[in-house]
């Protein structure tokens, strides 16, 4: 679900479906090794989009971890065209175009949009409205998680930059009705990576069958401690097969937690310590049980966890009784914590919380 931009060769072939770009030139001048740079995309939750249209300028590289304006930057490529980040999907990458390297260890990214020529479009056609964090021209830094070597012995370096659009694109965060756009890249080489894949189903109808749309978040840090010590390493999404591959990720190990949130009557599983090896693909499968499996009394609220000063989100709650069977159209009461921060109202298991102002507050659903 990963989406990127490789910056290689002046032919700017776009390159979809994960077919291989095969291109074996060398670099005319000095020996230098050619880079390419592909464009990729993880999961974007809102089945009412169409798609994502970003219009890329220009992607650059600097030695230079320093992205305020003082560091030097090397023009990788200028494809200046506009790209669908929802046509990457699983792994999938666009070849933004090529060009030289002149230095051996790279620690930033720059990749220049035009916000007037890029937007997101609904299904029934009509343009949403999106606010970007500028106009015209804007440049963009990638994440360098680990400098982006130029290997003496490598005749092409491919650059994969990932545009998390779950995560860059939020709807109506401050209640305006559009999409605030926060860009979250992060720029990877790909020689160093590996990829997770694998199959989420469940069986809570009786019969097992794949879930579509899980959310599959890959997260670095220590199974052994709270959730709220790791940090999100990369994302993915299941297609309608219930299949998903998060690829480009460093070689390590991670936390890999899979769940549906717009089923809350399913538990999320999380795997601790899965490894991931340069050049190889970790399966990691999962079927999601009932959230009251354990044959224990629940209730499992799912939903964004936060919402802009303005915005409001929708929360959701599943309620077990006391063999852990689900209860059908449960009677929930909804508190918040502190209504001058979140202001909360509801309906049955649906509620729905306004942010007010900046701050924390805890949401709870009690029944029974």
């Amino acid at each position: 679900m990963s989406g990127r931009t490789l910056v290689a060769a002046a032919s700017l072939a776009l390159l979809l479906g994960g077919a291989c770009y095969e291109n074996e030139a060398t670099s005319p001048r000095l020996g230098r090794p050619v880079a390419r740079v592909f464009l990729t995309d993880a999961p974007f939750p809102y089945d009412s989009v169409a798609s994502v249209n970003v219009y890329v300028v220009s992607v650059a590289a600097s030695t230079d971890p320093d992205t305020t304006g003082g560091a030097d930057w090397e023009t990788i490529a200028e494809p200046r065209r506009r790209f669908d980040l929802l046509t990457l999907q699983q792994g999938d990458t666009a070849l933004l175009g090529q060009g030289e390297l002149s230095g051996q260890l790279y620690r930033a990214i720059r990749v220049v949009i035009d916000a007037d020529s890029s937007s997101i479009r609904w299904i029934d056609g009509s343009e949403a409205q999106v606010a970007w964090p500028g106009s015209g021209e804007i440049a963009l830094h990638a994440l360098v998680q680990e400098p982006l070597a130029t290997l003496s012995d490598a005749s092409r370096v491919d650059i994969v930059i990932d545009w998390d659009v779950g995560q860059s694109f939020l709807y109506d965060f401050f209640g305006t009705g559009e999409f605030t756009v926060l860009p979250w890249l992060r720029a990877v080489h790909a020689a160093f990576t590996g990829a997770i894949a694998g199959t989420v189903t469940s069986a809570y109808t009786g019969q097992t069958l794949p879930i579509k749309n899980a959310n599959v978040t890959v997260y670095s840090g220590h199974g052994g401690q709270p959730e709220a010590t790791w940090w999100v390493a990369a994302t993915g999404r299941t297609d309608a097969q219930g299949r998903y591959r998060v690829a480009f990720i460093g070689d390590g190990t991670y936390i890999v937690k899979i769940e549906q949130p717009q089923y809350p009557f399913l538990d999320a599983v999380v795997t601790p310590n899965v490894v991931v090896t340069i050049g190889q693909t970790t399966t990691v499968s999962a079927s999601l049980p009932e959230a009251g499996a354990g044959g224990d009394p629940y209730i499992r609220i799912s939903g964004p966890t936060s919402v802009g000063v303005g915005g409001t989100i929708t929360l959701r709650a599943a309620v077990g009784d006391d063999s852990g069977s689900a209860v059908t159209s449960p009677a929930v009461t909804w508190t918040t914590s502190d209504t001058a921060i979140a202001q909360v109202w509801a309906v049955g298991d649906t509620a729905g919380v306004a942010g007010r102002q900046a701050g924390f507050a805890t949401i709870t659903a009690s029944s029974g």
